[in-house]
């Protein structure tokens, strides 16, 4: 007994898209650099993008394709909520068919009733913590609060420098990034989120973190629901002991285990859909969670991963130094320590005669922003108050 075209053709097609969420997701990320998650990551971003669009000026003309950029930019150069309302609704679908295909099969022989406790507990924590990060403000940084963002963090001369936003016209906090979408400088700024269609930064990031641990729960807890609902099925429907006929053996033989679930997973699609869906995102989704907090205990953002990344860069081309004071500060045991790291040109380092050591590795400099795993993962979940701050993001 195979597994039907249409159930098989679905399984391939959540497959690849889990492979496309881990590869957009952690592509850019330190841990992966030159290595072949990073060239897919920049071939589907960069160079297949560019290739697709110097084929549809040609196909369809310059007319066309200023109308479909114009279409690009709402999608995804402005706040919309065209993907938020895809996610909840891709969510929604999920927990409907859990409702439908699973919930009539609790309790059994694998889950006991008092399991509607956990996954009670566990959505209500899921869409709330999401509905928080969805609408609450995350940083936006105004003529009201500018000065008191500028204080949080003072700028470290390698990542940050003291700059006026060329958009906000106000001066430009260390650890903020201006964002196109939502239109205003972020404090602590990671990432714009077109599933929340929000920015995540110093004053929601912490229920965005609490989304992505409660959400991998979900997975998790929903793979191992989904499972043992087609294992109780095995036992409903009679296929634990059914015999059938093999054309091979010229016989009657028992059915075999993987032959049973692919039936029943024909039998009900939806079920098999969810439940290969689960399957597929968890390891990415996990894997993403556990990226955010491991970022989040070592003290940057995924913004400043890209920042680190130039840094390394830098360093590779031998123009990152170690300033020292007189007295030799920034030296510990001929380690680099507590000095000021610093980008010194080639044509300019001859005429630089500060004392200064050449950094040859990321390893030597310092994260400014660092304050331990512990005093990290603190200042993201009780971030300090702002003496003014929005409700909510405004609307650009």
């Amino acid at each position: 007994m195979d597994i039907s075209l249409f159930t098989a053709t679905w399984v391939s097609v959540l497959s690849v898209f889990a492979v496309w969420v881990f590869v957009m997701i952690l592509g850019p990320n330190r841990m992966f650099r030159d290595t072949i998650v990073e060239r897919t990551h920049i071939y589907l971003t960069t160079s297949l993008p560019e290739r697709i669009n110097g084929f549809l000026r040609v196909t369809i003309g310059e007319s066309a394709m200023a109308s479909a950029e114009r279409v690009g930019t709402a999608l995804f150069g402005r706040r919309n909520p065209i993907f938020q309302i895809f996610a909840i609704v891709l969510y929604l679908l999920g927990v409907g068919v859990f409702f439908i295909e699973a919930a009539p099969m609790i309790p059994n022989r694998y889950v006991g009733s008092w399991q509607w406790i956990t996954i009670g507990l566990a959505l209500a924590v899921n869409m709330t913590s999401y509905t928080l990060a969805c609408i609450k403000d995350p940083g936006i940084v105004g003529a009201e609060n500018v000065d008191s963002a500028c204080a949080l963090f003072a700028p470290d001369q390698l990542l940050y420098f003291e700059a006026k936003c060329r958009t906000c016209h106000l001066r430009k906090p260390a650890r903020s990034k201006h964002c196109s979408a939502c239109g205003h400088c972020i404090q602590m700024m990671d990432h714009h989120c077109i599933w929340l269609n929000n920015c995540v930064g110093l004053y929601n990031a912490r229920y965005f973190l609490v989304f992505l641990v409660s959400f991998a729960n979900i997975c998790i807890y929903g793979s191992y629901i989904f499972a043992t609902t087609l294992l109780e099925l095995r036992h409903v429907r009679g296929l634990v002991d059914t015999m059938v006929w093999d054309d091979d053996a010229m016989d009657m033989v028992m059915l075999s285990f993987k032959s049973s679930i692919l039936h029943l997973m024909d039998e009900s699609v939806l079920l098999a859909i969810v439940t290969v869906l689960l399957f597929v995102l968890t390891p990415a989704i996990l894997f993403f969670s556990a990226y955010q907090i491991r970022i989040g205990m070592l003290g940057y953002t995924s913004n400043e991963e890209s920042k680190w990344l130039t840094v390394d860069d830098a360093i590779r081309d031998g123009v990152v130094f170690c300033i020292h004071g007189e007295d030799g500060a920034g030296m510990s045991n001929g380690e680099m320590g507590g000095g000021v790291f610093e980008l010194v040109e080639k044509e300019d380092q001859d005429a630089d005669l500060r004392a200064k050591t050449l950094v040859t590795r990321l390893s030597q400099v310092k994260n400014h922003y660092d304050r331990g795993a512990w005093q990290n993962l603190v200042l993201l979940m009780c971030p300090p108050q702002s003496p003014t701050r929005h409700s909510k993001p405004h609307v650009h």
